[in-house]
């Protein structure tokens, strides 16, 4: 009797969380998993650029799915707070690092944070009078 009443109660509250998360994601436009050609894409790109090995590439596409729905996600939930936005993406970022860090060889994650950085730093004038003293 204690069984069906414990079974009873765990499907009423697995039934109440489906639910809600069914109501979270019907605010959202879309669907609450990227694209698989998102993943896919992503994935492929690096995996040419740092040489993946198969194992490395399945688990960089598990990292890589759960990065682009959670940057999503902060997107959309923080659309009209850039500063929480910014600070929620960069701590995703991180998160990110880290992970590939437990996936990657230290060449890897080295040849990684270089496209990191290459992607985010501005172009460097190359001529010392664009913009110099002299």
């Amino acid at each position: 009797m204690k069984a069906l009443v414990l079974t009873c109660l765990l499907a009423a509250f697995g039934t109440a969380a489906h639910a809600q998360m069914k109501d979270r994601y019907a605010e959202r436009p879309g669907t609450s998993e990227p694209s698989t050609t998102q993943v896919e894409d992503l994935t492929r790109s690096m995996s040419q650029q740092l040489q993946l090995n198969e194992a490395q590439f399945i688990q960089l596409r598990a990292v890589n799915k759960i990065k682009l729905a959670r940057t999503e996600e902060i997107q959309w939930q923080y659309h009209d707070n850039p500063l929480e936005r910014t600070a929620k993406l960069a701590e995703l970022e991180s998160q990110y690092e880290t992970e590939c860090g437990r996936i990657l060889t230290p060449s890897q994650l080295s040849l990684f944070h270089n496209e990191q950085h290459r992607d985010v730093m501005p172009a460097q004038p190359t001529n010392s009078t664009d913009g110099g003293l002299g």
